[in-house]
């Protein structure tokens, strides 16, 4: 009789041990990322693969990732610094869309604008696309965004190029076998689609002059100017100015803060292994919290306010 009572008592206590442990452990978190071709979707891998909680969803980009945590479809999302400004403000794409369920973790580096040619293209300068065929990216995308305010800045519009929308790996692979002449990229440099495509063909990027450069950061919110430094990629021999926009994490206001916070502290203590994989990641703090369009989330402020960086939940633009 004693043994039997041993033996439940044993059982039940694994049953409780094994719920509460399942109690424990965190649920899965869905980051929205980009397309295959793009830093996103290698970032989030990156994360993944260094939490096993969190699952790389393949989406759109920024746009999508935004109406994606607006319905509650992912739980954090990687966006265009550009496109959550509208996206929090209610304008541009987001006229009459506010989305107030949304806050930022951190800045993870800076995109670049980069508008490849063939070297051997008579395309100059983004006016000389005018009737040309140019992929702009996937529908409702950032880089579909940025491409127009570029195209604007020179007195062109959709109506005057012939638009394909394609990710970036389907762009390059038009761009080389010559079915367009011209496709926008916005990421990080250097990118792994752009590396590729140099070896297998001689490539430009198209520099930005002056007056669209100024023309982008003073009438865009969450633009910057930078530059393309020579030997970037293959053929590249150059420096090239452009402007560019901050990838930015941004989570769900639902989101558990302690988990949030964990996230965050990844973020920089695993900066090393994220590096060797995106060289250009940021670990720098100032950099991940300056001019980030949106409140903070509850989770990350606790850990930037634990290391000393000054930052509260409301703390905007």
């Amino acid at each position: 009789m004693r043994k039997i009572k041993n033996t439940i008592i044993f059982i039940v206590t694994v049953a409780i041990l094994t719920m509460f442990c399942s109690c424990c452990k965190r649920s899965e978190i869905k980051l929205g990322s980009g397309n295959e071709g793009g830093i996103y979707y290698k970032f989030a891998d990156t994360l993944s693969d260094i939490d096993e909680n969190i699952t790389n969803i393949r989406t759109a980009g920024s746009q999508a990732n935004m109406r994606l945590l607006k319905d509650g479809f992912i739980n954090m999302g990687i966006v265009q610094s550009d496109v959550l400004s509208e996206a929090v403000n209610g304008t541009g794409d987001f006229n009459g869309n506010k989305i107030n369920n949304v806050r930022a973790v951190a800045a993870l580096y800076m995109e670049s604008f980069q508008i490849i040619v063939p070297a051997d293209s008579d395309i100059q300068t983004p006016a000389d696309l005018k009737g040309k065929k140019v992929s702009v990216g996937e529908e409702d995308s950032g880089v579909a965004k940025n491409a127009e305010y570029i195209l604007n800045s020179v007195s062109l519009d959709y109506n005057m190029i012939d638009v394909c929308n394609m990710n970036y790996q389907k762009s390059a692979e038009a761009l080389k076998n010559g079915s367009i002449d011209a496709f926008f990229v916005v990421l990080g440099a250097p990118c792994d689609v752009i590396t590729q495509l140099s070896e297998e063909m001689d490539i430009r990027i198209l520099p930005l002059d002056d007056r669209t450069i100024s023309y982008m950061t003073n009438l865009y919110d969450g633009y910057y100017e930078t530059v393309i430094k020579a030997g970037t990629y293959k053929g590249i021999d150059e420096d090239v100015k452009t402007v560019g926009v901050k990838a930015v994490l941004v989570a769900s206001q639902k989101m558990d803060s302690d988990t949030v916070a964990d996230i965050t502290k990844m973020l920089f203590e695993e900066n090393d292994q994220i590096k060797k994989r995106i060289s250009f990641a940021n670990n720098d703090t100032k950099f991940a919290t300056d001019n980030i369009p949106c409140a903070f989330h509850k989770g990350a402020v606790e850990y930037y306010n634990s290391i000393g960086t000054a930052i509260t939940e409301e703390d905007q633009i």
